[in-house]
């Protein structure tokens, strides 16, 4: 009985990763879209910070 449940969790297992593998690919490709983004603001607030002469009047 017992090498049966094992092999039925394991299998539980299986599919319930291969169910959410989706939901997991879209989370992954928001935190890197969103970590882009970061990423570029970040750039810019430091090239404000060495080059302030390029953002004179600018918001």
């Amino acid at each position: 009985m017992n090498p049966l449940k094992s092999i039925l969790r394991a299998l539980f297992r299986l599919l319930k990763s291969v169910v959410l593998l989706p939901q997991n690919i879209r989370v992954a490709l928001q935190r890197r879209q969103d970590q882009v983004a970061v990423n570029e603001r970040e750039a810019e607030r430091l090239d404000r910070i060495r080059n302030p002469s390029k953002y004179l009047g600018k918001p």
